[in-house]
């Protein structure tokens, strides 16, 4: 995928979650659009390519989203999108039922990441409740399952016509 593909979907990614946070406030802790772009190149690109995507969809959340230390979640998709890359390198999980797998693990790896980094830097742990933990995951699987099969650029085989 291009340098320009790259930005064209962070930037949608972007405005699609500071929409939805201005349409429903308090959504960020149940939906996280710029998780999508991590877990697509993740299943789609190399593994360079998922870091890539994952250190600029983290520190794009880091700028917009949230308070506290900054580049922690820019280290964190980061992490997430080589293990991505790595297990898309060895297994297809570039079809619907992979695609569903791999967001809802991304969403929960980037909550218990973002738990024991918080420890780590001994800055407030946030602990999300398992109803948030799975509506997050549920919610994030669903989108990169969606957006992956509108982005799904493999071509179809066209069925024959008829032959009269």
């Amino acid at each position: 995928m291009s340098a320009l593909r790259a930005l064209l979907v962070l930037g949608v990614a972007l405005v699609v979650q500071a929409g939805l946070g201005r349409l429903f406030p308090g959504i960020h802790q149940y939906v996280d659009v710029l998780l999508v772009p991590v877990a697509l190149y993740g299943v789609t690109s190399s593994q360079r390519g998922a870091m890539s995507m994952g250190c600029a969809a983290g520190l794009l959340s880091d700028t917009w989203f949230h308070a506290g230390p900054f580049g922690l979640n820019g280290f964190k998709r980061t992490l997430l999108g080589w293990m991505i890359g790595a297990v898309s390198g060895r297994l297809d999980l570039n079809q619907p039922g992979g695609r569903l797998a791999v967001g809802a693990a991304v969403a929960l790896g980037d909550d218990l990441l973002d738990f024991g980094l918080r420890a780590l830097f001994d800055a407030d742990p946030r602990i999300p409740g398992p109803v948030g933990l799975l509506v997050k995951a549920l919610s994030t699987a669903l989108l990169v399952a969606a957006t992956g099969s509108m982005l799904d650029t493999r071509q179809r085989v066209p069925r024959p016509g008829r032959v009269m």
